[in-house]
């Protein structure tokens, strides 16, 4: 009989793990351009401070998806 060498409860994990990453990074990355949009909207109809305001959250939402990437990479080069 062979037995198998797949921890069934980690290989669930490593899967559920990976695509709630993807979904969090690509939905973050996609606030990033929406605020980004909405910033240079707010520029073009000469509404200063709602593009100051958008400019300033689609920063912090891009420091945000930074992290999330770079705590990716530090994860994968550990293991």
């Amino acid at each position: 009989m062979i037995v198998p060498a797949v921890t069934w409860s980690l290989l669930w994990q490593t899967i559920w793990v990976s695509f709630a990453a993807g979904i969090g990074v690509a939905v973050l990355f996609s606030l990033v351009i929406l605020a980004s949009a909405r910033a240079s909207d707010a520029r073009r109809a000469g509404n200063d401070v709602a593009a100051a305001g958008f400019g300033a959250l689609a920063a912090l939402i891009f420091l945000i998806f930074a992290a999330g990437v770079i705590l990716g990479v530090q994860v994968m080069l550990t293991k």
